[in-house]
């Protein structure tokens, strides 16, 4: 786990909408289109159980998250 810098505490704090990226199994990219927060200490990406990302996650943990 690493700290969030301030600045993106700050961006985070806003609502905003971005894209999260995870791995299929075959390794193809998979993109979601989502809000996400903060709790100050991590951050919370919008999901539901039954979600490939959910799934994809499970599996396999490195995400990225693309802002604008």
């Amino acid at each position: 786990m690493i700290e969030l810098p301030a600045e993106l505490r700050r961006l985070l704090q806003e609502r905003i909408v971005c894209f999260f990226a995870t791995a299929m199994p075959d390794g193809s990219p998979q993109l979601t289109r989502t809000w996400v927060d903060t709790d100050r200490t991590f951050v919370l990406i919008n999901n539901v159980e039954a979600h490939q990302k959910v799934r994809n996650v499970q599996r396999d943990p490195r995400v990225m998250i693309q802002y604008r």
